[in-house]
């Protein structure tokens, strides 16, 4: 049977083009089977491309996730944080001072100073704001130095204790040799890896060291006093 597909008519056999629109006629069923043929095609074709852009999406998301894990938390001496804290006091307490002074230029007319800065009111209340803002984080931060500069000979007893203990009870080939009985014969630069990670867990299972970045630093010290002597001679 002779099918036009776009009037969507059938026709017998002898008849060759379509009584309405004029075009060649087809025979229907291999016209079904091929549009059949096409629409699965299509489908198939269709259901690859969502599977592609997914597979993108996921991995996009699984890029996003690893872009927001945070970083490990890198440890700060507290004579370190005293000094950034001190500098910063100092920091601010220019800035208020010199927010003071102008805020005393923008009122010199006014008060028939000699000098004076063109200025409105609300120019002469940003000037106070930023003086009384300036200067209040100059006295919290001034006290937060106080605080931890009082720390500081505490943490430093306390790393050197922890230091000479762990150099009086481990050697540098008790500490390989405890690495190598765990995992085997390891490449140097794993070697190095398992040693930082045998001395990190002795710190925290001997001493329950809760501050990770504390352990990481203390390790990382104590590293480089067993082994990079060694590796010096070498």
């Amino acid at each position: 049977m002779k099918y036009c597909p776009d009037c969507d008519m059938e026709f017998i056999d002898s008849v060759e083009t379509c009584t309405d629109c004029g075009k060649p006629l087809v025979d229907k069923e291999q016209y079904l089977a091929e549009e059949s043929a096409r629409i699965e095609r299509e489908a198939a074709e269709q259901t690859q491309l969502l599977k592609e852009q997914q597979a993108a999406l996921d991995a996009e998301a699984e890029n996003a996730a690893d872009d927001r894990r945070p970083a490990p938390a890198v440890y700060v001496r507290r004579a370190d944080r005293y000094e950034d804290l001190k500098s910063s006091a100092s920091a601010f307490l220019i800035v208020g001072i010199v927010m003071v002074i102008l805020s005393v230029l923008s009122w010199g007319h006014a008060l028939h100073l000699p000098f004076s800065i063109p200025s409105n009111v609300m120019l002469r209340i940003l000037f106070l704001l930023f003086a009384v803002g300036s200067f209040a984080v100059y006295i919290k931060t001034t006290a937060d130095a106080k605080t931890v500069h009082g720390q500081i000979e505490e943490e430093q007893k306390a790393t050197e204790q922890l230091t000479s203990w762990f150099l009086e009870s481990y050697t540098p080939e008790a500490v390989d040799a405890a690495v190598q009985k765990e995992n085997g014969t390891l490449r140097p630069e794993v070697l190095a890896l398992k040693r930082m990670d045998y001395i990190q867990d002795v710190f925290i299972t001997q001493y329950d060291l809760a501050d990770q970045a504390y352990v990481d630093a203390l390790s990382e010290d104590i590293y480089a006093k067993l082994y990079e002597p060694e590796q010096g001679d070498e």
